[in-house]
């Protein structure tokens, strides 16, 4: 029987409580996302009607005739007719063919964290319009042992180099009739989301790709190219990767990663056992990987993936996300009213290094 030491034991319970963290981690994601679904359906789906739409004002159809006949009894011995109106529930409309309509709500696609400006920092910057900040390049120099005693010592300096970036506004915007705007509560909650959600898709693709003016040159130009030469596993090139990137004095914790690649990963089976490397295929979907979280951008190159260190980047936020009201052209005279939306935020990555575009074995 082999006896541990006391570092291996302490090592062992570090390494269990790590697992049950993480896996409360995970359950306590898959809750939250499941609330904001339910919340969000809530919304969009507004107040459920009755089974008669009559009966929450004034009772059923039959009950409102009685009703109003008892109510104007004199008029109708004066007149010898009477005419009234029986009012539906909540939107309810009835049609010249006597049939009920109601409003069943509005669709739209959710507003999930998306992109892989979802895994970075997003700190308030309010009132610039360009940060100015100085990005690790390299090290001159290297310390090592004094050679002897009154020999000069090792010089060793970090170089940098002034970085001037300036803010990137996204936006998009859209037309809708003044009367729908107005008649529609969860109208208007569906064209905020789909805009925050384009928005988001957009933000993503510029976090990654870059852009042209102002000028942003984008996290997969930015990176450090990592081509593995011994694993041809996309997972286990990240993780030699990451290896790299702590040796060069960096914390690798995030990896950027395309859906269709993920799905391959939580997908993949061991040959032998036939099993799921992820585990239990029915268990609640993964969202780490060796321990960094995962960011799903369809932006990130197919077959590759970003392992990025988060401390050393982020998006500074001068603007947060906000939605204008407003005519444009003769839009007044039609009932028209246009909906923008926008952001700005400043991209930053401070040190050369700290994201590496990974490529597996060929």
């Amino acid at each position: 029987m082999t006896i541990k030491t006391p570092v291996e034991q302490i090592n062992e319970g570090l390494d269990i409580i790590e697992r049950k963290f993480m896996r409360s981690h995970e359950q306590l994601s898959v809750k939250q996302r499941e609330l904001q679904d339910e919340i969000l359906q809530l919304k969009q789906r507004g107040v459920m009607l009755p089974g008669n739409a009559f009966e929450s004002k004034g009772g059923s159809l039959g009950a409102q005739v009685v009703k109003q006949i008892e109510a104007n009894a004199d008029l109708l011995q004066k007149t010898r007719s009477l005419r009234f109106e029986c009012k539906a529930a909540g939107d309810a409309v009835t049609s010249a063919s006597g049939r009920v309509i109601a409003s069943g709500g509005v669709g739209a696609p959710t507003q999930m964290p998306y992109g892989i400006q979802a895994a970075l920092r997003r700190d308030p910057a309010n009132g610039i319009s360009a940060l100015e900040y100085h990005r690790f390049t390299g090290i001159e120099g290297a310390a090592g042992v004094q050679a002897g005693e009154g020999a000069d010592k090792p010089a060793v300096r970090p170089t940098h180099t002034a970085v001037t970036q300036a803010a990137l506004t996204v936006a998009g915007w859209t037309v809708v009739s003044k009367q729908a705007m107005n008649d529609s509560a969860e109208l208007m909650q569906a064209v905020d989301i789909t805009l925050a959600r384009e928005i988001e898709k957009a933000m993503d693709a510029t976090m990654c790709g870059g852009n042209v003016n102002p000028v942003w040159a984008g996290l997969l130009s930015l990176a450090t190219a990592h081509t593995s030469l011994i694993y041809g596993d996309l997972w286990d090139a990240a993780s030699e990767a990451a290896a790299t990137m702590m040796t060069a004095g960096f914390r690798p914790d995030v990896i950027g990663i395309s859906p269709a690649d993920w799905l391959a990963i939580t997908t993949a089976k061991n040959p032998t056992s036939d099993d799921y490397y992820s585990g239990s295929y029915l268990a609640p979907l993964p969202e780490t990987l060796r321990g960094m979280r995962i960011a799903l951008s369809p932006s990130v190159t197919a077959g590759k993936c970003l392992v990025l260190d988060s401390g050393q980047i982020d998006a500074r936020v001068v603007d947060q996300y906000e939605v204008t009201v407003g005519y444009t052209g003769d839009q007044f005279t039609q009932n028209l009213v246009t909906l923008l939306a926008e952001t700005r935020i400043i991209p930053v990555y401070r040190s050369v290094g700290a994201a590496r575009l990974v490529t597996p074995k060929a």
